[in-house]
């Protein structure tokens, strides 16, 4: 189902991305409102029934669950997706169980939007048409097929072929498939792609022997999307023969299917569940003012590498990086301003580094990095030289220019220590050697 021109409502403490944000979803037929204050917003629901509201909990003085819960009561059909930075995971959770569709952590890309915006509205759109059909649904004789077919879950029977011979018309409303579209085809039709093994390991018992029921946790593909799914606990249950009858009948003429019926399952959705749980994740795993790893998931990274390097009788490095003088513009431009300086560097030497390296947050003005699989010292010090041009490049509080450098140390597996602790502990060092001289530059803990 498509919305012409649907009614979106555009929130974001900055102005210009508001005005970038319009322009991308105007050029794709949305008629755009856009606000930036609680009382825009406010004066905008009193005049207009929106389709899609994007609300960014970062505007001042926003009380965003109290907005959510005022349109769930006036308007339900209005979709809503959160927007916030890593210091609103508790928020965002429970936003997401108030109802909310998804959320976005900024920084975050307008065609990214662009895409989340369509999916949320045709999801919404199919949501309508079902409760409008189940609201003109009289009871079928068989009290279990009506049951089934009004089940909030996505209910399925395939044959000894893994083929669907039923499913009921939850999958239409949850995943975009038209129940036509999957009886006869394999059930790995609607698997996302990288849980495909998983499902085939798990899920059915190809002799259709086994008489155990199976449980697993899947994505499912969203059919307007492929890239986009949806997570289910998925209860699959072995047939015996003898129940393989003709015990449903729909519109679709399915009263041939039953005939070699194998299996019968369940597959609940848990897609909210999973949010809270990524939300929950990314808050006790990463930096709540930089979204860069802290020390919990930077300790893990470390023990792997140290458990690939034994196994594969490679090196790598860790890095210890300080910020020199950082203190001195924190103090005297405020704590506001030296948040907004963290980010910016954290940013500099993530665009430093590969996408196998890890740079975390250790606190303050602190940073460690994990180079994992390096062929030598050279290759560190390269990166340790790319980090330290790219935090030296001027910066602007209130147009006066300013300008930080860094101390960096470095250790190598296993030159420098073979455990966590002394390999962090041995960059430590090397860096306070840096700090205590200097600074501006990097040291090998061995020198």
């Amino acid at each position: 189902m498509k919305y012409e021109r649907a009614k979106v409502l555009l929130t974001d403490s900055d102005i210009h991305v508001l005005d970038k944000l319009k322009h991308v979803l105007t050029d794709n037929g949305y008629e755009v409102f856009r606000a930036s204050s609680p009382e825009k917003i406010l004066l905008l629901l009193k005049f207009y029934n929106f389709d899609l509201i994007l609300f960014d909990v970062t505007i001042p003085n926003l009380n965003v669950l109290d907005f959510i819960d005022q349109i769930q009561n006036d308007n339900p059909n209005t979709t809503i997706i959160i927007s916030n930075d890593a210091a609103n995971y508790d928020l965002a959770i429970e936003s997401v169980k108030r109802g909310a569709y998804d959320l976005l952590v900024k920084p975050y890309d307008a065609v990214f939007l662009l895409g989340l915006i369509q999916d949320a509205l045709n999801y919404s759109a199919q949501m309508i048409q079902d409760k409008s059909n189940s609201n003109n649904i009289e009871p079928a004789d068989n009290i279990y097929q009506f049951m089934v077919e009004n089940s909030q879950d996505i209910q399925y029977i395939l044959d000894c072929d893994n083929k669907f011979t039923y499913i009921n018309k939850r999958v239409e409303t949850l995943l975009g498939y038209r129940r036509s579209e999957l009886i006869g085809k394999h059930y790995s039709e609607i698997i996302f792609n990288d849980d495909l093994d998983k499902a085939r390991s798990c899920l059915h018992d190809e002799d259709c022997t086994s008489p155990l029921s199976q449980n697993i946790e899947l994505r499912l593909k969203y059919k307007k999307n492929k890239d986009v799914s949806r997570y289910f606990d998925i209860t699959s249950i072995p047939l015996p023969q003898t129940t393989c009858k003709k015990n449903f009948t729909s519109n679709t003429n399915h009263n041939r299917l039953f005939k070699r019926a194998a299996t019968f399952a369940i597959a609940h959705d848990v897609t909210y569940r999973k949010k809270i749980e990524q939300i929950a994740h990314q808050k006790a795993s990463y930096d709540h003012l930089t979204s860069l790893p802290n020390n919990i998931l930077f300790y893990d990274r470390v023990n792997f590498a140290i458990a690939n390097a034994k196994r594969d009788k490679t090196i790598f490095a860790i890095m210890y990086l300080d910020l020199d003088e950082f203190k001195a513009i924190n103090d005297s431009y405020g704590h506001h301003n030296g948040d907004k300086i963290l980010r910016e560097m954290s940013a500099r030497m993530q665009r430093c580094i590969r996408a196998s390296d890890t740079l975390a947050r250790v606190g303050g003005d602190e940073f460690t990095l994990l180079l994992p699989q390096i062929k030598d010292i050279n290759e560190a010090a390269i990166i340790a030289n790319k980090l330290i041009e790219s935090i030296i490049t001027p910066f602007y509080i209130n147009k006066k220019k300013h300008v930080l450098s860094a101390s960096i140390g470095i250790a190598i597996y296993p030159d420098d220590g073979v455990t966590r602790e002394s390999l962090i502990q041995a960059a430590d060092k090397a860096m306070y050697h840096i700090k205590n001289g200097h600074k501006n530059g990097y040291q090998h803990s061995a020198n």
